[in-house]
């Protein structure tokens, strides 16, 4: 492990080792560890040989999530994580967005392949985790594996009033919130739907249970699946939106010693394309211009509100 990290630099194995054995003694040198009896009046987690916690003094929201969380580490677990969108639907080749609808001809294709892929593979006996929406459970039916959990918190995003429409007719009907979404896209928040910001909080219970270890294969959806490989590859939040999820693909996730790598698996099923690419600037201010709203500061009013 020690002389596949980054930090090595691809230098000859036995000095890697020297060199990380040394850094390891000079660690020693100013570490002071925390003392359950003199440091009483501390809020601290310790962790001694990965598996013995010892929590003091926590008491807040986010001191008792942090403590969760490290609880369920299991770094000694290198799993490898595979994930999928549903195959591609009829409201994928109409451009609109949400619903519930059945999988497309090239849908039903992609569900076939994939199968087979999971046979071939060995990948049967893997756990399968899918949302409660039809395309997702149509597409994991293709699949040997008898293990088959459903996550609602494995949904796509909520799109509210805008579900079932195309973006162009987004764009028509409701032009400031098409123009708002693109300004902000991970802090927007579709009227009577959701964020990326609120589907990432949704997610955190999946996120803790992929920490825990032990390999599994996950249908979704784009969105989520944006989300959770933006945690995993540690991408930025505002960039979550706009991280490519094709469809008739297996992203293929496996643990390093400082993150995780990416492999995209294509199937060469033809499908449509859902993903749109970040807008410049220039282009959302005219669009916001053009639906009467103003730009005070940094802040986006609508036409008159301030009157």
């Amino acid at each position: 492990a020690v002389v596949s990290t980054q930090s090595t630099g691809g230098c000859d194995p036995d000095d890697a080792f020297q060199d990380f054995s040394q850094r390891i003694k000079n660690y020693k040198k100013v570490y002071q560890t925390l003392s359950l009896e003199l440091d009483r009046e501390l809020t601290f987690i310790r962790v001694s040989n990965v598996t013995q916690f010892h929590i003091n003094s926590v008491n807040s929201t986010i001191q008792s999530k942090s403590a969760y969380f490290l609880m369920n580490l299991r770094p000694h677990i290198q799993p490898t994580l595979y994930f999928t969108r549903h195959g591609e639907t009829e409201f994928n080749m109409d451009g609109k967005i949400g619903g519930d609808s059945c999988l497309s001809e090239n849908g039903r294709r992609y569900g076939e392949e994939l199968g087979r892929f999971v046979r071939e593979e060995g990948l049967s006996e893997l756990p399968v985790w899918t949302s409660l929406m039809r395309r997702t459970l149509e597409t994991g039916s293709y699949l040997p594996n008898t293990s088959v959990e459903r996550y609602k918190a494995l949904n796509e995003l909520d799109a509210g009033q805008c579900d079932g429409l195309t973006y162009q007719q987004i764009e028509t009907d409701y032009p400031e919130e098409f123009a708002l979404r693109d300004l902000d896209k991970y802090n927007y928040r579709y009227p009577r739907g959701e964020s990326y910001h609120d589907l990432c909080c949704r997610l955190e219970p999946v996120i803790m249970d992929l920490e825990k270890g032990g390999s599994v294969f996950v249908i979704c959806h784009q969105a989520v699946l944006r989300c959770i490989v933006g945690y995993l590859l540690d991408i930025p939040v505002e960039e979550i939106p706009y991280i490519k999820i094709p469809l008739h693909t297996v992203i293929k996730i496996v643990p390093t010693a400082y993150g995780c790598e990416r492999e995209d698996i294509k199937f060469g099923i033809s499908s449509a394309i859902t993903h749109r690419d970040k807008q410049s600037v220039e282009s959302i201010e005219k669009r916001l211009i053009d639906a009467g709203i103003n730009k005070v500061g940094s802040t986006y009013l609508w036409n008159g509100l301030l009157s």
